[in-house]
């Protein structure tokens, strides 16, 4: 019998849910077209993904309480205006971390992510998930939908603490995008429109049927 639970492998970029590969949310995304990095040099490309792990990290480390910000700040230059944008967003917003980085998944739907944050915001319970580009340009909108939905059916299945989290919400938990900008700047956009999770579905519906008549089709690389 195969092990309930979800883990990730760095390595190759995949989740398994109860040890059966599954597609990501981010890689429905991919697939529809909604994350599309074609036509950026590969180059430019690289170094955006790396930067863009850099800061995750550091953000991660940040909210625990456990990054040395002088020193991140002399070891990676090029990324310290980026973790001074999530420090200002935090001051000036009241912000306070509460989940990070937290796996979700779905066995319904077969599908998991990783949601960046969770926690209060101005005191009111949110989902954020940041990026050091346009938010719009990786469809935050849907992603935040998604983890949202992800995480309601895992918790009440498997995360006793992110249920915790969620009950306190009584429901109510806005969704944003921050965008963080290397000037030290940042920008929150709002998601609420509650069409988000469904136009979601659809696509993974659409890609679902497509793998079952046409199983030998070409896959695009997965994302995670």
């Amino acid at each position: 019998m195969a092990a309930r639970g979800l883990t990730f492998d760095e390595p190759s970029h995949t989740y398994l849910l109860d040890e059966v590969p599954v597609v990501s949310v981010t890689g429905v995304l991919k697939r529809a077209g909604l994350i599309d990095f074609s036509s950026i040099p590969n180059g430019i490309l690289e170094t955006a993904r790396a930067r863009g792990t850099v800061v995750h990290r550091a953000v991660h480390y940040y909210n625990e309480n456990d990054l040395d910000v002088d020193r991140f700040v002399a070891d990676f230059p090029d990324c310290a205006g980026y973790l001074h944008a999530w420090i200002a967003f935090t001051e000036q917003r009241h912000f306070r971390a509460v989940l990070n980085e937290r796996r979700v998944a779905s066995r319904r739907h077969q599908i998991a992510g990783t949601a960046d944050c969770f926690g209060l915001l101005d005191e009111h319970p949110v989902l954020l998930d940041f990026a050091t580009g346009r938010p719009q340009d990786v469809a935050k909108d849907l992603q935040t939908a998604a983890y949202y939905a992800l995480a309601t059916e895992w918790a009440a299945e498997d995360d006793p603490e992110l249920a915790a989290f969620l009950a306190k919400t009584r429901g109510v938990l806005r969704r944003y995008g921050v965008a963080l900008r290397k000037d030290g700047t940042f920008s929150l956009d709002p998601y609420t429109n509650p069409s988000d999770f469904r136009e979601f579905l659809t696509l993974l519906d659409a890609q679902q049927i497509v793998a079952r008549r046409r199983p030998n089709r070409e896959e695009i690389p997965e994302v995670a």
